[in-house]
């Protein structure tokens, strides 16, 4: 079982905003692959201010309040808890800490600051962001954040990280989860799963507004199964070359030295798909007994 730490910009229940990392909390959490040390939060999605207690509510909401949850900071990597908790986490376990990072890489790039060796006691980086061609959905381009939105710390994170896994947001498009399953759980025996549904509505709604599709992009759970379930992926391992200019936009193919990443491909997107709602429901069992609302 793996060592996690998850890093994100958790905004799940903010109207309009996006619900995908705390669906992969739940994903992680339900996965029975993981033993979660910790949440960072980063900026992202929405501001810290926002995110963080945002966060530290969705951990009580879903039952799981035990497992700590760290502040970022913007900019500086002496007043980042989350990075002093990344970098004492991974002296603690060397060898031994995988990190899903799936919103800026603030984080990661002060843990770095704080610890030069940082990078190579992390055997595993999953994360999600980063374009290697335009993101059109529905023929409108969606534009990269993840990386975009502090690409100097994506620069350096891309740069050291010794083993990297990189679900691109090109790589997500192989899976759109349909609103007709998702409202199966709507009627579902467990109170956590339609809870979640409900929960759930507003993006849908949000997504068919923007680009006119009854379904989401699950992207930041891509992440989460490439590290935790490898064996769903082809490896795609590939040379990418960010510079801080490509990284403006997010794209991880500029005039930056070459470095090979895996940027996994789903084998069979119909069998990831029921294999995430599968892992919902045995959260459900396992952990989501008490919802709060």
């Amino acid at each position: 079982m793996k060592k996690l730490i998850i890093d994100c910009d958790n905004t799940f229940g903010i109207e309009g905003c996006d619900l995908d990392d705390g669906l992969a909390i739940i994903y992680s959490l339900g996965s029975g692959a993981c033993d979660l040390l910790g949440v960072t939060t980063t900026f992202g999605n929405n501001t810290l201010d926002v995110i963080y207690p945002n966060t530290v509510q969705f951990m009580r909401q879903i039952g799981c309040e035990a497992i700590p949850v760290l502040k970022g900071h913007e900019s500086e990597a002496g007043q980042n808890e989350a990075a002093r908790f990344l970098a004492e986490t991974v002296n603690s376990f060397p060898g031994e800490i995988s990190i899903l990072a799936i919103g800026s890489l603030t984080n990661l790039y002060h843990a770095w600051q704080l610890d030069a060796d940082f990078f190579e006691k992390v055997p595993e980086l999953s994360l999600m962001g980063g374009v290697t061609e335009p993101l059109i959905i529905c023929g409108k381009q969606l534009d990269e954040l993840n990386f975009a939105c502090n690409h100097r710390a994506a620069f350096h994170v891309l740069k050291s990280a010794a083993s990297l896994k990189i679900a691109t947001g090109n790589n997500c498009l192989d899976a759109l989860f349909s609103k007709e399953r998702f409202d199966k759980m709507e009627h579902s025996d467990e109170p956590f799963l339609r809870w979640l549904h409900s929960q759930g509505q507003y993006w849908f709604r949000r997504e068919n507004e923007v680009f006119g599709h009854d379904g989401i992009y699950k992207w930041d759970i891509y992440a989460a199964a490439a590290l935790l379930f490898p064996q769903m992926f082809h490896e795609n391992i590939v040379e990418i070359s960010p510079d801080l200019q490509s990284l403006e936009s997010g794209f991880l193919l500029g005039q930056g030295g070459r470095k090979k990443a895996g940027l996994p491909i789903l084998k069979d997107s119909i069998s990831y798909i029921d294999h995430v709602y599968e892992t919902y429901s045995r959260f459900a069992r396992g952990h989501g007994k008490r919802v709060e609302g």
